[in-house]
Order: structure tokens, then sequence, then C-alpha cells
């Protein structure tokens, strides 16, 4: 995967961040580069702008600073850099000033947004197991509480699968970054426990709908699958894992739960 951040200038500049502009248009326009998907749409958007809600959890400045106009707009940003940044050079490459050069931002906005390296982690997880949690029933609106055929369900969950290992690859990249630095940092347990629940929760309830035996151990057994393929899929990709490794995993997990019809 290629690096997909630009580096733009600024990180030396050790201002306190206190500008009132619209950064995310700002920093398109001086870069000259999208820098990836659903996330920064969001940002861009005046509308999901005026969504962010200045009582999300983390989302207060360093201690001693304090609130001012538009802020959470840079401090998504900011979030949105340490996800990328994860994505293409690993956890290890996260600092305050790496974040502030990636963002094209001074270095006093990361200080100002993050009292240290772990606290931006810590936010960055949070950020992104909530935007997973929330897309997550959309994704599987089409099958939750709905009895659907085998070939319905292959469809479905191969269509939710196939883009993490195309051009959202990067997501699942930092995913599963964050999953490791858990086991090494117990404050970041809490949001990789809910990440995971809110997935075994909506897997349940496909199986529950399935009549499967046991929903519960059914959910976490497809859930450890699903890991399974991702993880081999980004170590050593097939040419289609589509078709060659995802559909057919999912069609044979299916083909054995009782009470799925043709």
């Amino acid at each position: 995967m290629g690096r997909g951040l630009e580096r733009c200038g600024g990180a030396d500049d050790s201002t306190p961040d206190n500008e009132n502009v619209d950064l995310p248009s700002f920093l398109i326009a001086r870069c000259r580069h999208n820098l990836y998907d659903r996330t920064v749409q969001m940002s861009n958007s005046a509308e999901a702008l005026a969504q962010v809600r200045p009582t999300t959890a983390g989302a207060t400045p360093a201690p001693g600073r304090g609130r001012r106009p538009q802020g959470n707009a840079r401090r998504l940003l900011l979030l949105q850099t340490t996800l990328r940044l994860i994505a293409d050079e690993g956890i290890d490459a996260v600092s305050h000033r790496s974040v502030a050069e990636a963002a094209g931002v001074p270095l006093g906005s990361t200080t100002y947004w993050f009292a240290s390296r772990q606290d931006m982690l810590r936010q960055a997880l949070e950020h992104f197991a909530r935007l997973e949690i929330e897309t997550l029933r959309e994704h599987l609106g089409a099958v939750l509480g709905r009895r659907l055929s085998r070939k319905r369900l292959v469809d479905e969950f191969t269509d939710l699968l196939a883009p993490q290992l195309g051009r959202e690859r990067w997501r699942t990249i930092a995913q599963y970054a964050f999953l490791q630095e858990a086991a090494r940092q117990p404050e970041l347990e809490p949001i990789c426990r809910e990440w995971t629940e809110a997935w075994q929760e909506a897997l349940e309830e496909v199986f529950t709908s399935l009549r499967a035996p046991d929903p519960e151990l059914e959910a976490r057994m497809f859930l450890a699958m699903l890991d399974g393929l991702l993880l081999e899929q980004l170590a050593a990709p097939d040419e289609d894992p589509k078709e060659n490794v995802i559909r057919p995993a999912v069609r044979a997990w299916f083909d054995r739960v009782p009470g799925v019809h043709s």
C-alpha cells in the first residue's frame, strides 16, 4: 500500500491552535490531495461538522486549554490523520510532530488537543471504533432480523468484507494495529472490547434469525474466521480475494448452518 498522506509544511510551527479556519477544506486546497474516504467526506461537509458534538468522549482539549469555535474540526482532522499514519507507517510512527507534519498543521495543534502520545492513540481508537460501530448496522441492515436465502447471505457478507481488502484496506490495517496495541496497553482494552462486542451482537442476531442451535457461539466462531481471512489476505493477498477466498469461505460457513435455506 502506498503512502496515503502527503507531507505539507507547518509542523515546526509551535503556534497554539487558535485559528478560526475551515481546516479540512484549507488542507485539501493546500496539499491538493484528498486524504481518504468516508471520514474526510464527513469533515468536508458543513452538515457533518455541525453534528460533531463537544460532549463526545475524549473531545476535550489537553488540561489547561479553553474551547474555541470550530476546534473540533481540527481535532477530527488530527484523529483521521493519526489513523492513516498508523495504516501507512505503523503505530510506532505516531508522535505529536509526525501527525502535525502529515496533517500540514502547526505542532501546537497536536499538543493543544492531546496531552500525550498515548492520549492521541486512545482518542484516535475511540474515534475509529465509534465510527465503525455506527456504520456496522448500516452495512448489515439488509441482513439483521431477516431470514434470507443462502445465496443472499453469502452475497451480503462478501460485499461487506471485500472492500476491507480493497479501497478500505488501510482501515483494516489500522484496525488490527490497534488490536495488537491493546494487548500491550490496557487502557485501550475497553474500547477494543466494545468494538468486538458490537460485531458479536450483530452477528448473533443474524444467527438467531437463522435458528442456529447456539447463536452466540456461532457468532464468535464466524467473527474469528473473518478476522483470520482478513489478516491472511493483508499479509499474503490473493489476486482476487473476493471470489477466490471470501466468497467460498462464507458460502462454506452458511452451508453448514442449519436453518439457512437455498
